[in-house]
């Protein structure tokens, strides 16, 4: 209906604009999405159901443990709460690893505030058997507000350009996803990414 009273305004005919009736204003047709149809990505081509579902479940435990990470790192303190939610997320000794590296944020009185901004996310490798899970994702680090004693700190070089950060995710036996792994350039060595 739309598209013929757009043929038939732009054909002229007459001063006067067409009329249209209230209801067809407001109701939809029934045969039309109410949401854009999505493709999937050509990269799940490559892995079965089984695998598929690894990665989902991963990735969400992925971002959960990211988002609920942010209030630890943005109030810089080592307390037992961190403790016992990094404890959750990593096996031993890695929770210990990002726990030391809270402690010496502490003592120098530095706090991250915010999440990267991610350009894309996808698998690097999911295992046949589903227990085992790599993402890489490309981010936009520049979202990220970086404090020292209360003043901001100076932006770093890699910072500043789209890096790539690969998590290794594994699920043990009796356990929920963990995290033993995070790469990414705070090691000192940009890994430049395309959007």
């Amino acid at each position: 209906m739309l598209g013929a009273l757009m043929v038939a305004a732009a054909c002229g005919g007459g001063d006067d604009p067409p009329t249209t009736s209230p209801d067809s204003e407001t109701s939809e047709s029934p045969t039309e999405p109410t949401e854009p149809i999505t493709t999937p990505p050509a990269w799940e081509k490559e892995y079965t159901e089984k695998q598929l579902a690894a990665y989902d479940a991963a990735f969400g435990r992925w971002e959960i443990y990211e988002s609920r990470s942010e209030a630890i790192w943005a109030e810089g303190k080592a307390t037992d709460r961190a403790e016992a939610f990094f404890k959750q997320y990593f096996p031993s000794p890695i929770w210990q690893g990002f726990y030391q590296r809270l402690e010496t944020y502490e003592q120098v009185d530095v706090q991250i505030e915010g999440l990267a901004d991610v350009y894309w996310s996808k698998p690097k490798t999911i295992s046949k058997d589903g227990l085992s899970v790599v993402v890489d994702q490309c981010l936009d680090y520049t979202t990220i507000k970086t404090t020292q004693r209360g003043k901001p700190a100076q932006p770093v070089a890699w910072q500043q350009k789209p890096n790539l950060r690969t998590i290794t995710l594994e699920k043990p036996e009796g356990h929920d996803w963990l995290i033993y792994g995070v790469v990414d350039a705070t090691g000192g060595k940009a890994r430049p990414c395309k959007p």
